[in-house]
């Protein structure tokens, strides 16, 4: 059900061949976390999955390294350099969408938001002002392939999200990533699934 933004009846019985996508807040000494994770149910990614996975990991990785106040970014700026990687990144797997899917279909969220006290944090600050040291935001591209025929026949169906909680430096030495200890890379996944 991953192809439904939130979807919360959390009763579905998993398949093997599956995908689990877990998008989880939590708090701490009244400080929220936002974390996603997506892992294959039977601990191995077929090869769509595995093709989709890494398409998004890249994105995310290289979104990560613009977390910091000297690139002069705002979150509304990252955002549009991920929609831009994702598109290239598809392509080199065979998808022909545009960026008009990209943004309807396929990733349809923004890849981030504050953090802080609420998961959704600072609601009054937008995302089109400069990233300043100490913020700490999100970074979650997510790809959400429908079942349309526009679109490849063996990724149909298959939703992915990737979301670490990162504290804004001034240099991208600075940057903090404060989710590096869940496993996201697909070998350190099929690794603890297979323990």
């Amino acid at each position: 059900h991953a192809l439904c933004m939130h979807y919360v009846l959390n009763n579905a019985p998993m398949q093997d061949g599956d995908l689990i996508l877990v998008d989880a807040g939590a708090e701490y000494a009244a400080y929220a976390a936002d974390i996603t994770r997506t892992f294959p149910v039977n601990g191995r990614f077929s090869e769509p999955q595995r093709d989709l996975y890494s398409a998004v990991l890249s994105v995310q990785e290289q979104m990560i390294r613009l977390c910091h106040a000297d690139s002069g970014y705002s979150l509304n700026e990252i955002h549009r350099s991920a929609s831009s990687v994702l598109a290239t990144e598809l392509r080199q797997i065979g998808f022909r969408a545009t960026d008009r899917d990209i943004d309807r279909h396929l990733f349809p969220h923004h890849i981030s938001h504050y953090l802080g006290l609420d998961v959704h944090d600072t609601i009054d600050m937008a995302r089109s002002q400069r990233l300043r040291p100490n913020m700490v935001v999100t970074v979650e591209p997510g790809l959400y392939v429908p079942y349309n025929d526009r679109f490849p026949k063996a990724f149909q169906g298959i939703g992915i999200r990737i979301e670490d909680d990162v504290v804004v430096g001034q240099t991208e030495a600075d940057i903090e990533n404060l989710g590096t200890h869940a496993p996201k890379t697909v070998g350190d996944i099929e690794a603890c699934m297979g323990r």
